[in-house]
């Protein structure tokens, strides 16, 4: 089984042909395009496909894509949320390249990757014994903030949420300082104003204006202020590991919030693109202690599951899922 998949964004699309094996999924002809450069997803695939060394043809298509994806009858639409592509539709790539395709939103491609994941893709928080028959939570920092509930194997359907627009809740003074600082330059402060690339931003720039570091004025002044952050903090820079901590608490309490409404006593996973990289940070008993932190619900939240996913493309992990899904449909994964 050869499949074409890929992680669809505003600024670049990760394409690669996976072949599921005994030992895992194997992603082959990897590439990395810039999306902008194509006029609609169609064009940028069929380039793509036409790059590729002489072999059989695919059987299928798994897309993930960021922007909201639904299902209209037997078909799948989807918009691109920062890019101004034509809509996507499923029936409409299926007639152009002649297999099935399955069209899903990056997010609940993540979701979807969970029964995918080997040992050595994650990293175990806090130790605890899932509950089989629960539900699986999935929270990940990146551009934005995404959230999504996986129910339990085999069928495992997805259930994606907008819990990154939700107003941030401060959990102490500083944090309610913050929050109200971030209010009056941006009208409100969600969760997401907070827990994204831009968040660290603005988590750097409010430090700053309080107590001045030369390290974060420098960093605040790059293209990209949260990488620069990070490679500072990675130096062990006491500026930028301040606000590290700062981020990586604010993510545990936030993530707590999430999970009390949920229950998830499937497991709780911290996906995204921050996360990953900053991994030793979200090991320490900052992050630990923020989450279990919700007098009076500390037992319950200390029993969770709580893991962190290292691999490198859970998307296009998630995108051959759902593709397979289509030649071998094992659930309901919109």
């Amino acid at each position: 089984m050869r499949l074409v998949v890929a992680d669809i964004g505003g600024t670049k699309t990760l394409l690669a042909l996976a072949q599921s094996t005994d030992a895992g999924w194997r992603f082959e002809h990897r590439s990395r395009i810039a999306s902008q450069d194509h006029a609609a997803l169609a064009d940028l695939i069929a380039q793509w496909l036409q790059s590729l060394p002489g072999a059989a043809a695919p059987d299928a298509m798994g897309l993930a894509m960021a922007g909201p994806v639904r299902r209209i009858g037997d078909r799948t639409h989807g918009t691109l949320t920062n890019l101004p592509w034509p809509p996507v539709d499923s029936a409409e790539l299926e007639r152009r390249f002649g297999i099935p395709v399955a069209l899903v939103n990056d997010f609940a491609a993540v979701g979807l990757s969970l029964s995918a994941l080997g040992g050595d893709d994650q990293i175990v928080l806090q130790p605890a014994a899932p509950d089989p028959e629960g539900l699986r939570l999935v929270v990940g920092a990146g551009t934005g903030l995404g959230t999504c509930l996986v129910g339990p194997a085999p069928a495992e359907r997805i259930y994606p949420g907008e819990g990154g627009h939700a107003d941030f809740a401060p959990a102490d003074a500083w944090q309610a300082e913050f929050a109200e600082w971030v209010r009056q330059r941006q009208g409100r402060c969600s969760r997401e104003s907070v827990l994204s690339g831009a968040g660290i931003g603005r988590i750097a720039a409010f430090l700053q204006a309080r107590s001045p570091h030369e390290t974060l004025a420098e960093a605040l002044a790059a293209p990209d202020p949260a990488a620069a952050i990070g490679a500072e903090a990675a130096q062990e820079d006491p500026g930028a590991l301040r606000v590290v901590e700062r981020f990586v608490s604010m993510y545990g309490s936030q993530l707590a919030d999430i999970a009390l409404a949920a229950l998830p006593k499937g497991g709780v996973f911290v996906a995204g693109g921050i996360a990953p990289r900053w991994s030793r940070h979200f090991q320490s008993p900052i992050f630990i202690d923020s989450f279990r932190n919700k007098p009076p619900m500390q037992a319950l939240l200390s029993g969770l599951p709580l893991r962190l996913i290292v691999h490198p493309e859970p998307g296009l992990l998630g995108a051959a899922v759902a593709a397979r899904r289509m030649l071998e449909p094992a659930g309901d994964f919109e």
